[in-house]
Protein backbone atom coordinates (compact mmCIF):
# COMPACT_ATOMS: atom_id res chain seq x y z
CA UNK A 1 0.00 0.00 0.00
CA UNK A 2 1.84 3.34 -0.97
CA UNK A 3 0.25 6.82 -0.72
CA UNK A 4 -0.66 9.33 -2.98
CA UNK A 5 -1.36 12.95 -2.82
CA UNK A 6 -2.81 15.10 -5.53
CA UNK A 7 -3.28 19.02 -5.41
CA UNK A 8 -3.44 21.77 -6.74
CA UNK A 9 -3.18 25.84 -6.46
CA UNK A 10 -6.55 27.51 -5.04
CA UNK A 11 -7.60 30.30 -7.39
CA UNK A 12 -4.96 29.92 -9.61
CA UNK A 13 -6.32 31.21 -12.44
CA UNK A 14 -6.80 35.14 -10.71
CA UNK A 15 -3.09 35.31 -10.58
CA UNK A 16 -1.96 37.77 -12.81
CA UNK A 17 -0.15 36.33 -16.08
CA UNK A 18 3.18 38.10 -15.27
CA UNK A 19 2.99 36.17 -11.55
CA UNK A 20 2.03 33.02 -13.20
CA UNK A 21 5.36 32.11 -13.72
CA UNK A 22 6.68 32.83 -10.23
CA UNK A 23 3.93 30.63 -8.70
CA UNK A 24 4.99 27.75 -10.73
CA UNK A 25 8.53 28.02 -10.01
CA UNK A 26 7.50 28.09 -6.25
CA UNK A 27 5.20 25.25 -6.26
CA UNK A 28 8.42 23.16 -8.07
CA UNK A 29 10.78 24.40 -5.50
CA UNK A 30 8.02 23.54 -2.34
CA UNK A 31 7.98 20.23 -3.89
CA UNK A 32 12.14 19.60 -4.10
CA UNK A 33 12.10 21.14 -0.81
CA UNK A 34 10.11 18.97 0.52
CA UNK A 35 10.13 15.50 -0.95
CA UNK A 36 12.85 13.29 -0.41
CA UNK A 37 14.99 11.53 -3.50
CA UNK A 38 12.41 8.11 -3.59
CA UNK A 39 9.05 10.33 -3.61
CA UNK A 40 8.46 10.85 -7.21
CA UNK A 41 6.45 13.67 -8.22
CA UNK A 42 4.93 15.69 -11.42
CA UNK A 43 3.59 19.26 -12.03
CA UNK A 44 0.35 18.87 -14.56
CA UNK A 45 -2.16 21.32 -16.14
CA UNK A 46 -0.16 24.13 -14.72
CA UNK A 47 -0.96 24.31 -10.92
CA UNK A 48 -1.11 20.71 -10.12
CA UNK A 49 0.39 18.08 -9.16
CA UNK A 50 0.83 14.22 -8.22
CA UNK A 51 3.18 12.37 -5.79
CA UNK A 52 3.87 8.93 -5.04
CA UNK A 53 5.19 8.36 -1.48
CA UNK A 54 6.20 4.84 -0.68
CA UNK A 55 6.58 5.47 3.25
CA UNK A 56 2.12 5.79 3.56
CA UNK A 57 2.81 6.91 6.87
CA UNK A 58 4.51 9.65 5.85
CA UNK A 59 1.53 11.12 3.80
CA UNK A 60 -0.25 13.37 6.86
CA UNK A 61 3.14 15.04 7.25
CA UNK A 62 4.14 15.86 3.34
CA UNK A 63 0.90 16.88 2.69
CA UNK A 64 1.19 19.89 5.60
CA UNK A 65 5.13 20.61 4.75
CA UNK A 66 4.00 21.31 1.09
CA UNK A 67 0.82 23.30 2.10
CA UNK A 68 3.13 24.98 4.98
CA UNK A 69 6.38 25.58 2.63
CA UNK A 70 3.44 27.54 -0.17
CA UNK A 71 1.81 29.24 2.36
CA UNK A 72 5.13 31.41 3.66
CA UNK A 73 5.09 32.23 -0.38
CA UNK A 74 1.69 33.49 0.19
CA UNK A 75 0.01 30.57 -2.00
CA UNK A 76 -3.42 28.18 -0.87
CA UNK A 77 -3.13 24.64 -1.67
CA UNK A 78 -5.64 21.74 -1.77
CA UNK A 79 -4.25 18.48 -1.26
CA UNK A 80 -5.89 14.74 -1.77
CA UNK A 81 -4.04 12.37 -0.13
CA UNK A 82 -5.28 8.22 -0.67
CA UNK A 83 -3.63 5.09 0.21
CA UNK A 84 -3.45 2.24 -2.12
CA UNK A 85 -2.49 -0.23 -4.79
CA UNK A 86 0.31 0.61 -7.48
CA UNK A 87 -0.55 -1.69 -10.35
CA UNK A 88 1.89 -0.79 -13.08
CA UNK A 89 4.76 1.31 -11.04
CA UNK A 90 6.36 4.05 -13.73
CA UNK A 91 9.24 6.48 -13.11
CA UNK A 92 6.83 9.46 -14.41
CA UNK A 93 3.96 8.63 -12.22
CA UNK A 94 1.82 10.32 -14.98
CA UNK A 95 1.43 6.73 -16.53
CA UNK A 96 1.51 4.91 -13.12
CA UNK A 97 -2.17 2.74 -12.52
CA UNK A 98 -3.32 1.70 -9.16
CA UNK A 99 -6.08 2.51 -6.90
CA UNK A 100 -4.25 4.81 -4.89
CA UNK A 101 -3.90 7.06 -8.13
CA UNK A 102 -7.23 6.81 -8.97
CA UNK A 103 -8.77 7.67 -5.46
CA UNK A 104 -6.37 10.55 -5.21
CA UNK A 105 -7.51 11.97 -8.25
CA UNK A 106 -10.73 11.57 -7.95
CA UNK A 107 -10.60 12.78 -4.28
CA UNK A 108 -8.95 16.74 -5.57
CA UNK A 109 -11.84 16.62 -8.52
CA UNK A 110 -14.31 16.79 -5.72
CA UNK A 111 -12.99 18.62 -3.13
CA UNK A 112 -14.71 21.95 -2.24
CA UNK A 113 -13.80 24.14 0.90
CA UNK A 114 -11.17 21.81 1.97
CA UNK A 115 -7.56 21.99 1.94
CA UNK A 116 -7.08 18.30 2.95
CA UNK A 117 -9.26 15.49 2.06
CA UNK A 118 -7.87 11.61 2.65
CA UNK A 119 -9.30 8.22 1.06
CA UNK A 120 -8.55 4.41 1.43
CA UNK A 121 -9.51 2.10 -0.80
CA UNK A 122 -11.72 0.01 0.30
CA UNK A 123 -12.27 1.17 3.23
CA UNK A 124 -12.66 3.96 5.59
CA UNK A 125 -10.28 5.34 8.27
CA UNK A 126 -13.08 6.07 10.86
CA UNK A 127 -14.65 9.26 11.89
CA UNK A 128 -12.24 10.27 14.41
CA UNK A 129 -9.59 10.06 12.16
CA UNK A 130 -11.98 12.29 9.60
CA UNK A 131 -13.26 14.56 12.35
CA UNK A 132 -9.06 15.05 13.70
CA UNK A 133 -8.13 16.19 9.19
CA UNK A 134 -11.36 18.60 9.95
CA UNK A 135 -10.06 20.18 12.79
CA UNK A 136 -6.39 19.97 11.49
CA UNK A 137 -7.78 21.71 8.13
CA UNK A 138 -9.26 24.77 9.97
CA UNK A 139 -6.67 25.41 11.98
CA UNK A 140 -4.09 25.41 9.69
CA UNK A 141 -6.68 26.97 6.81
CA UNK A 142 -6.04 30.71 9.39
CA UNK A 143 -2.24 30.64 10.23
CA UNK A 144 -0.56 33.79 8.26
CA UNK A 145 2.63 33.07 6.14
CA UNK A 146 4.63 34.11 9.04
CA UNK A 147 2.69 31.56 11.50
CA UNK A 148 3.61 29.33 8.82
CA UNK A 149 7.00 29.90 8.44
CA UNK A 150 7.25 29.34 12.18
CA UNK A 151 5.91 26.18 12.07
CA UNK A 152 7.55 24.70 8.84
CA UNK A 153 10.67 25.37 10.31
CA UNK A 154 9.20 23.90 14.08
CA UNK A 155 8.08 20.60 11.97
CA UNK A 156 11.59 19.83 10.13
CA UNK A 157 14.41 20.63 12.27
CA UNK A 158 16.09 18.53 14.37
CA UNK A 159 16.61 21.16 16.87
CA UNK A 160 13.21 22.71 17.13
CA UNK A 161 13.83 24.26 20.21
CA UNK A 162 12.39 27.99 20.31
CA UNK A 163 16.16 29.44 20.81
CA UNK A 164 17.25 27.49 18.00
CA UNK A 165 14.40 28.53 15.75
CA UNK A 166 15.02 32.20 16.75
CA UNK A 167 18.40 32.18 15.47
CA UNK A 168 16.81 30.48 12.49
CA UNK A 169 14.72 32.71 11.56
CA UNK A 170 16.06 35.61 12.66
CA UNK A 171 13.58 37.17 15.91
CA UNK A 172 13.16 36.58 18.91
CA UNK A 173 12.40 33.52 21.19
CA UNK A 174 9.42 35.53 22.60
CA UNK A 175 8.22 35.94 18.97
CA UNK A 176 8.92 32.75 17.89
CA UNK A 177 6.65 31.10 20.78
CA UNK A 178 4.48 33.72 19.75
CA UNK A 179 3.89 33.00 16.45
CA UNK A 180 4.02 28.96 17.02
CA UNK A 181 1.20 29.36 19.28
CA UNK A 182 -0.77 31.23 17.31
CA UNK A 183 -0.31 28.38 14.82
CA UNK A 184 -1.55 25.91 17.01
CA UNK A 185 2.05 23.95 16.50
CA UNK A 186 1.46 21.44 19.46
CA UNK A 187 -2.28 20.62 18.25
CA UNK A 188 -0.72 20.18 14.93
CA UNK A 189 2.12 17.81 15.88
CA UNK A 190 0.15 15.95 17.59
CA UNK A 191 -1.98 15.15 14.79
CA UNK A 192 0.65 14.25 12.58
CA UNK A 193 2.21 11.69 15.34
CA UNK A 194 -1.10 10.29 15.61
CA UNK A 195 -2.05 10.34 11.87
CA UNK A 196 1.41 8.13 11.27
CA UNK A 197 0.35 5.31 14.15
CA UNK A 198 -3.23 5.23 12.50
CA UNK A 199 -1.72 4.29 9.19
CA UNK A 200 0.98 2.13 10.19
CA UNK A 201 -2.14 -0.02 11.84
CA UNK A 202 -4.11 0.19 9.00
CA UNK A 203 -0.84 -0.68 6.45
CA UNK A 204 -0.20 -3.95 8.70
CA UNK A 205 -3.83 -4.78 8.68
CA UNK A 206 -4.07 -5.01 5.05
CA UNK A 207 -0.17 -6.61 4.57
Amino acid sequence: MIGVISGDIIKSQKIPKQQYDAMLYQLEQSLRTVCNKTTLWNIYRGDAFQLQINQSEEIIKTAILIYLHLKLAGYELRQSMALGSIDNPRSDIKTATGSAFVLSGQGLDKITNQRFVFTIAQQTVGESFDLNLAFADTLLSKITQKQANALYVYLTHTDNSHAALAKELNTSRENVTKLLNLANYQLIERFIVHSEQVIKTIVKGVI
